[in-house]
């Protein structure tokens, strides 16, 4: 099995700060004294806002696009970053929930206990771990499951919206 970017990088990752320099809109550009996160990697504000790196501007700045509102963020601001990449649960638990970006159940539902968290970008399985018969993919809303059943790793579109009857 592979091992995800999240847990090798949050391993030797020490938490480090910096001061944001501006904001416009969604993105934020930080600066950082010492080594500059890497790309993919979440920045945290004091006003709870979560920054994505996006890139690197120059040796010491990062540019990132906020995951939330950025009102209450100002230059000068002091924003940290942990190593982590994006994470979201996975596993039976979160069959017919719902979740925000940031994998936080959004749905009034019991709190999900302690479960495994996967970072969006990890690699994908071996070509020889994928399964090639063809199965129904439940996605755990029940109006999609039992009217337009989804194939596993096939292409489907949702939409919907004024004379799409």
């Amino acid at each position: 099995m592979t091992q995800s970017r999240e847990n090798s990088t949050t391993v030797h990752a020490l938490r480090q700060t910096g001061t944001i320099q501006s904001i416009r809109g969604s993105v934020v550009d930080a600066h950082f004294d010492q080594r500059l996160p890497e790309t993919q990697a979440l920045l945290h504000t004091h006003s709870n806002v979560t920054v994505e790196v996006l890139s690197h501007l120059d040796r010491q700045t990062v540019r990132g696009v906020a995951l939330r509102a950025t009102s209450g963020l100002s230059r000068g601001d002091v924003i940290i970053d942990d190593g982590r990449t994006l994470s979201v649960p996975v596993g039976n638990a979160t069959l017919g929930r719902m979740f925000n970006v940031s994998g936080e159940s959004i749905d009034d539902g019991p709190p999900l206990e302690e479960s495994l968290r996967r970072s969006i970008y990890r690699q994908p399985p071996p070509i020889t771990e994928r399964v090639g018969s063809t199965e129904v993919f439940h996605t755990g809303i029940k109006v999609i499951d039992l009217l337009s059943p989804l194939e596993r790793g096939g292409k489907a579109g949702l939409f919907g919206g004024a004379g799409v009857g």
